[in-house]
């Protein structure tokens, strides 16, 4: 069905690459309609035909699109609804707008990420600063002068939500802009001057927010249709099943609304039906939509469920035949168990916040490192992992989960953010990781007293971060801190201590089988969680040295960046900022400290593959290998996105 679809796509597609927008003053027909000239389809249409697999023909049609589109960019990377030097144009003319803007943006980026380069994302945050309405938005509609009139001031939904989706796809997400859209969710008051349908404008949410109010939404949506599955009309039905998809809404739920789609394909496209609004013409609503454009959001609906049923599927499969996967559900489903257990013999107040900890911990495990380390560890053990019993690897899953919780809600109260209502929460999940590791194993093997070192030398490591770590941020003006004395974080030696409780699980098992602190494989053991703990925690360093320093908290990488700032002033740079003027902190970071800090994260992810390797127990390491890979990959992409940063530094400062 595909193939007839996209032959028809590339029959309506014009010389220059675009898709004629149809205008109508009837809802539902689109009989003698207008033919108008406008980019907005073309984007629409690249973006659904970004989310198919390739063919050559699907290729052939993105490049065209992709071609016009890019003749259709200001020299401010702004776009126009009408294409530019058209009849309507000058007939009907419209200043840029940010909709079309960030929907053409967008596409062009789903198309070829390198088409938006550092010095594009400069001139589109310029677009994006100019009409503000506070910083961090939400954003004005029209791209015109302050001194027009109010009424081309307006701040719309849909609008703030396809600008919403470019920046997540930048990954950067604007807390204002959550709120804004979120206050619309509270309410079901999907509404814009410029979308006739509320399905349009969920379905431009959808592809960004990932906010806690998604089940308001999809509730709304569900209410909406009929027993056939069916929302109004083909197109908005595709537009509702591609929101409750990007919702995560299973697609065993929504079956008869894609049975509904396939049914009203015709000869290779679907009717045309209502998307955007077109201007008036005497005062009558005349209302924009293609052929072309609703079987792009067809084609893509289809293609996204029939995506998921086959992972579901897999997923099915390879859960069913994996023994890993059936041990390791079984024991970390039971640790759960035991968690809300202890959790529920408390009084209701604390048994209240002890279990919102508990799901908010587990929610933010997205691998199950916290609850199954000891487990993942026994399976690198190979035969000789068949030896430790599921009590020993449940009650030290648990241990790790309750020191997880605790250690989490202090750090907070180490940062100056802590909320004294978990204070007791975090005592009670304390008391039980001394408890289990106390007692879970014969006090002859010496794990006590190994127990105790660690969790001195992390207390001994939180100390001295709030001791030499912590300063008034006004300090950190550049006139004011010649004296700042700042923190010595030792080659990043002092990195891993702070998370060294994350290492007692496995070390456990490996004195339960009668090795001690002097053994190398003990040795070794310890030496990967440091390299890993040191690594991941100067990762984390990299992308929140903006906001601790912010705060008045150095950590590692923010001490670099200070280090430089202070080795400017001695050289007689005559620099002045304050943090929250940060753009020369930023310059920098990616001039001067980024390639340092990358290729320490790298050296420490290589080291702890070399212990890992070393150490005569471990017989398949795969899986402590791949704990390692998403912060090598985070690293290697900080470095290959300098280049670009820099571009974007640079013309940003223009």
């Amino acid at each position: 069905m595909i193939n007839e679809d996209i032959a028809f796509l590339a029959s309506q597609q014009q010389k220059d690459g675009s898709f004629l927008s149809y205008s109508t003053s009837s809802k539902r027909s689109f009989k003698n309609a207008k033919r108008y000239h406008s980019t907005f389809p073309s984007s629409l249409i690249l973006s659904c035909l970004c989310s198919l697999d390739e063919t050559p023909k699907i290729k052939l049609v993105k490049d065209k699109l992709a071609k016009f589109l890019l003749s259709q960019k200001s020299d401010h990377w702004s776009f126009n609804y009408w294409v530019r030097h058209s009849k309507e144009s000058k007939k009907l003319p419209y200043p840029d707008d940010l909709d079309d803007t960030f929907f053409a943006l967008s596409a062009l980026y789903q198309y070829d990420p390198k088409l938006i380069d550092g010095a594009a994302m400069a001139k589109i945050v310029t677009l994006l600063t100019a009409v503000e309405e506070k910083e961090g938005g939400p954003y004005r509609t029209w791209l015109i002068p302050e001194t027009v009139d109010k009424v081309w001031k307006d701040i719309d939904l849909a609008v703030n939500s396809n600008i919403a989706y470019f920046l997540s796809l930048q990954d950067v997400s604007l807390p204002n802009l959550n709120s804004f859209i979120e206050s619309a969710i509270d309410t079901d008051r999907y509404r814009s001057p410029y979308y006739p349908s509320v399905y349009s404008i969920i379905y431009f949410i959808s592809r960004w927010y990932k906010g806690k109010k998604i089940g308001q939404v999809v509730d709304f949506l569900f209410a909406k249709h009929d027993t056939d599955g069916k929302w109004i009309n083909p197109l908005d039905t595709a537009l509702a099943v591609l929101s409750l998809l990007n919702f995560g809404v299973p697609p065993n739920k929504l079956d008869k609304s894609i049975t509904y789609i396939t049914k009203k394909q015709n000869k290779g496209f679907w009717q045309p039906y209502a998307f955007c609004l077109d201007p008036a013409i005497n005062r009558k609503t005349y209302y924009a939509g293609s052929a072309a454009l609703t079987t792009a959001f067809c084609l893509e609906a289809i293609s996204k469920y029939d995506k998921l049923k086959s992972q579901n599927s897999n997923l099915k499969t390879t859960t069913h035949n994996s023994k890993l996967k059936d041990e390791g559900k079984r024991i970390y489903e039971e640790i759960i168990k035991k968690a809300k257990q202890r959790f529920f013999a408390l009084d209701d107040d604390l048994k209240k916040q002890a279990l919102k900890q508990l799901e908010k911990t587990l929610k933010g495990d997205k691998d199950k490192q916290i609850v199954l380390m000891p487990y993942f560890f026994k399976m690198t053990l190979g035969k000789k992992g068949k030896g430790v019993a599921d009590d020993l690897l449940i009650e030290l899953g648990l241990a790790n989960l309750y020191g997880w919780i605790a250690y989490t809600i202090y750090d907070d109260f180490l940062d100056d953010e802590g909320d004294s209502k978990l204070l007791s929460v975090a005592n009670v999940c304390l008391r039980e990781l001394t408890t289990t590791y106390n007692s879970v194993l014969p006090s002859k093997t010496g794990f006590v007293s190994f127990f105790q070192q660690v969790m001195d030398k992390l207390d001994a490591a939180n100390t001295w971060e709030v001791t030499h770590c912590r300063v008034n941020p006004e300090k950190l003006l550049i006139e004011k801190h010649r004296s700042l004395k700042i923190p010595d974080y030792n080659n990043y030696s002092k990195l891993a201590e702070r998370s060294l409780g994350h290492a007692l699980g496995p070390i456990a098992i490996l004195f339960s089988f009668g090795f001690t602190e002097k053994s190398s494989e003990v040795k070794n053991l310890m030496k990967f969680f440091r390299h890993y703990l040191t690594a991941r925690q100067l990762n984390d360093d990299a992308h929140d040295w903006e906001k601790d320093l912010r705060m008045g908290h150095i950590n590692a990488v923010g001490a670099e960046i200070l280090k430089k700032v202070q080795s400017f002033r001695q050289k007689g740079g005559q620099a002045k900022f304050k943090v929250k003027s940060n753009r020369q902190l930023q310059q920098i970071f990616w001039y001067e400290v980024v390639v340092g800090v990358c290729e320490a994260i790298l050296k420490h992810i290589q080291l702890a593959k070399e212990v890992l390797k070393a150490n005569k127990i471990i017989a398949d390491p795969i899986l402590f290998e791949k704990i390692l890979v998403l912060i090598e990959k985070s690293a290697q992409k900080a470095l290959k996105e300098r280049e670009e940063t820099i571009k974007f530094l640079k013309a940003y400062g223009k």
